[in-house]
């Protein structure tokens, strides 16, 4: 009777046993298909570049330092652009002097132009009339009319306005010289400030740039520059995981997608925070499965076909503003459907 009784208790404890593993195997099967655990936190991974050349200066920041966006990070020395900027500033006065003075030069010779221009006209006239004179006391003294020393007084007053008007027409040529040559300095003067002003500009900017600033908030990661390092343009510096912005990136098989939409709310558990659900939709499915972006995507045209169960990308928003220090990009999750 006794062996009888034990025997009975051994079957019940078994099928009891077998109830509660199939039991579980029910369950878990139905939340397979509602649930994934690949699943990770993504965030911004924002590279910070350095955009001007220099030496390190001072760092303002180090691994796993939390940022503000628009703190300073970096200090590049600005000694060398500040003597640049200086010449620059220099040269643009010179520019702007020498152009005062070529402007100057340009009314003095345009007036000097003016006056050689009215001078050649009335010296024009006196050689028109003594030429006159001259021809008429010419033809007066072969007729004996008039004496030798009337001809040739005629003949004095001639050749002195030919003279007068030879002086007068090049003073006007010097003149038209000056202006032409005070117009090229005052364009080339015009053209050194124009550059000096670009220069100024650009060496404005690059000392401005030599501050380097955080482009948004987050844990500093990654840094790759010391103090007296000489860096250049597009050097990336160190990286900012911006966790202010936060998101998942829930791989789900492709059998899994049937009745899935956009809106649909998940519930998110992430493995290093037991105990804690959080709250999200779904934002947006992949363009095409994980596997299309390997580095050596599968061809099933080729060799022995053997089908895989794909999976594609969901991104999946958090419902609510998370603020858990321990969150961070790369975190693995796990998402169920409701």
């Amino acid at each position: 009777m006794p062996a009888t009784r034990t025997k009975q208790i051994i079957i019940l404890l078994a099928v009891i046993g077998v109830l509660v593993f199939c039991y579980w195997m029910l369950i878990h099967f139905f939340d397979s298909r509602n649930m994934t655990d690949d699943a990770q936190v993504d965030g911004n991974i924002v590279p910070v570049i350095a955009r001007t050349d220099g030496f390190v200066e001072r760092l303002f920041a180090d691994d796993d330092q939390p940022v503000k966006k628009g703190e300073l990070l970096v200090q590049l020395d600005t000694t060398d652009l500040y003597l640049q900027l200086q010449q620059s500033i220099s040269s643009l006065k010179i520019a702007e002097n020498k152009l005062a003075i070529s402007n100057e030069q340009i009314k003095i010779s345009e007036l000097d132009l003016k006056v050689a221009t009215s001078t050649i006209e009335s010296k024009q006239a006196t050689v028109n009339r003594t030429k006159s004179d001259y021809e008429r006391f010419s033809a007066l003294k072969e007729k004996g009319i008039v004496s030798e020393q009337q001809y040739e007084a005629a003949d004095e007053a001639y050749k002195k306005a030919i003279v007068e008007y030879n002086i007068a027409h090049d003073k006007q040529n010097q003149a038209a010289l000056q202006n032409v040559t005070a117009k090229g300095n005052a364009a080339l003067a015009e053209e050194t400030i124009l550059q000096s002003q670009q220069q100024i500009a650009l060496l404005k900017r690059q000392i401005q740039f030599a501050s380097i600033v955080a482009p948004s908030g987050g844990i500093v990661s990654k840094r790759k520059i010391e103090v007296g390092q000489m860096v250049k343009a597009g050097t990336q510096l160190l990286t900012i995981a911006d966790n202010d912005h936060l998101w998942l990136t829930a791989n789900f098989k492709e059998t899994q997608l049937s009745g899935m939409k956009e809106g649909d709310e998940v519930t998110i558990k992430i493995d290093a925070i037991p105990g804690k659900s959080f709250r999200g939709k779904v934002k947006s499915f992949g363009g095409a499965t994980g596997s299309r972006f390997a580095l050596v995507p599968p061809d099933n045209a080729t060799g022995n076909y053997v089908k895989v169960v794909q999976r594609v990308p969901v991104r999946i928003e958090f419902a609510d503003s998370v603020q858990h220090d321990l969150l961070r990009p790369g975190l693995s999750a796990i998402v169920y459907l409701k």
